[in-house]
């Protein structure tokens, strides 16, 4: 249960805080604004509204919607090259966006087998594979 919790704060910071830090990195000058163009790619997410369900916590997103497969990112890529630096922050976003949702599914594979048993006030991490 920790390691959920732990996994949707890592995802949603990633998603939410990371774009202020790569928007005052990159952006300096116009800092909040790359930064609001980089979280509003959650837009993407659109995408989810076309499977059943729309959200599966055990579903890796990545090269199950569209706008989450290799196609997409290269489009994401391609958009990076043109000149304004909006549609850089824009392509960042999205392309930072596959990469936060790839953490979390690398993370949901993992699939922690451990539990916290207590004995006699002690604590012991038991594998539950063992068992």
């Amino acid at each position: 249960m920790i390691f959920e919790i732990s996994r949707t704060i890592l995802h949603y910071g990633l998603h939410f805080l990371v774009p202020i830090l790569l928007g005052y990195l990159f952006w300096r000058k116009n800092w909040k604004f790359a930064s609001l163009l980089m979280i509003g790619t959650m837009a993407i997410d659109i995408d989810h509204l076309l499977a059943t369900p729309i959200f599966d916590p055990n579903r890796c997103s990545i090269g199950f919607h569209p706008l989450h497969t290799v196609w997409a990112a290269l489009v994401y890529l391609g958009v990076w090259f043109l000149p304004s630096w909006k549609l850089k922050a824009i392509a960042v976003g999205c392309l930072f966006h596959l990469f936060t949702d790839s953490v979390d599914c690398y993370l949901g594979g993992l699939k922690p087998n451990l539990t916290i048993m207590s004995c006699d006030k002690n604590y012991f991490l038991s594998d539950l594979n063992d068992k």
